[in-house]
């Protein structure tokens, strides 16, 4: 039975994911979220909450994780009308620094 609920939340983590991806590209009208990008969503296994992890370069994460959270209800309410699920987990978002922190060992090793 643990093995079908993780198996179900994977498959609802990823549905999640893109949809906000999709929802990032064609619904949001605010330029300093074109940079986004959805890395990750690990939702409860309840359903009720999800961290959506994003990156975006080092020196905007801050104001743009304002503006996500500020705009969670709305990514809520279409994610609620798109996936097909009894409950629509509240969304976190949170910055992921590991795809920087990647770029930046791929300079400091091409400098070598």
């Amino acid at each position: 039975m643990a093995q079908q609920d993780s198996f179900r939340i994977e498959r609802i983590n990823e549905l999640v994911r893109r949809e906000l991806v999709t929802l990032l590209k064609n619904e949001t009208k605010d330029p300093r979220l074109s940079s986004v990008v959805i890395t990750d969503v690990l939702t409860s296994r309840d359903l009720s909450a999800a961290k959506v992890y994003y990156t975006v370069t080092e020196q905007e994460h801050k104001e743009v994780e304002v503006l996500l959270n500020k705009a969670a209800g709305f990514f809520r309410s279409r994610l609620s009308k798109t996936i097909d699920l009894r409950h629509t987990p509240a969304l976190r978002f949170i910055f992921d620094p590991a795809p920087n922190t990647g770029a930046r060992i791929d300079d400091l090793l091409s400098k070598l």
